[in-house]
């Protein structure tokens, strides 16, 4: 039953990982910087400049949400679909963050060890954070998938990955209690 548990667990853990690890990547791609820190800095300076310019508007009186000109309604739809700079900051370290500590854990499954129990727990929390940070951006020209999505997949396949990983310490304790 172990080694089921175990086997489940390498491949939850191929596809939860392989999807943390790689959603900094896709978070480039939906923002059209591909990977590119001026290219970032450019779009936020953008949606600074846009808040800005809004702001002083708001000043002036002026309604924005009924107003017509189009360079008005531009400003408010780049503020709007580009997610906030610390969320596509810390999404992609910590998906990276999270494919080495259940790298880790997936070792520690199997060398038997009672500290596996804590660490799969942290990397359910650590996967549920990473999927409650990731922003949902729309999709672009050549974007790939949603970097939500991804997170979810990264998700179910951790928590999947976690719950072997326990249940196969779980199964090698009752195993080694019942041969004494």
């Amino acid at each position: 039953m172990r080694v089921v548990a175990l086997i489940f667990m390498v491949l939850a853990f191929l596809v939860g990982a392989g999807c943390a690890g790689v959603l900094f990547k896709n978070i480039e791609n939906r923002m059209g910087t591909d990977g590119d820190s001026q290219k970032t800095e450019e779009v936020y300076r953008l949606v600074e400049d846009a808040e800005k310019q809004i702001e002083e508007l708001k000043k002036q009186g002026i309604d924005i949400t009924t107003s017509e000109d189009p360079q008005i309604k531009e400003n408010l739809e780049l503020i709007e679909k580009t997610p906030a700079k610390w969320k596509v900051d810390y999404a992609g370290k910590l998906g990276m963050l999270i494919t080495l500590a259940a790298f880790v854990m997936i070792v520690l499954a199997f060398m038997k060890k009672e500290i596996v129990t804590k660490v799969s727990l942290l990397v359910v929390a650590l996967s549920l954070t990473l999927w409650a940070i990731t922003p949902d951006i729309e999709a672009g020209t050549f974007s790939g998938a949603n970097p939500k999505s991804i997170a979810t997949i990264a998700l179910v396949g951790l928590v999947i990955a976690s719950g072997c990983a326990f249940m196969s310490y779980k199964i090698h304790l009752k195993k080694s209690q019942a041969t004494v």
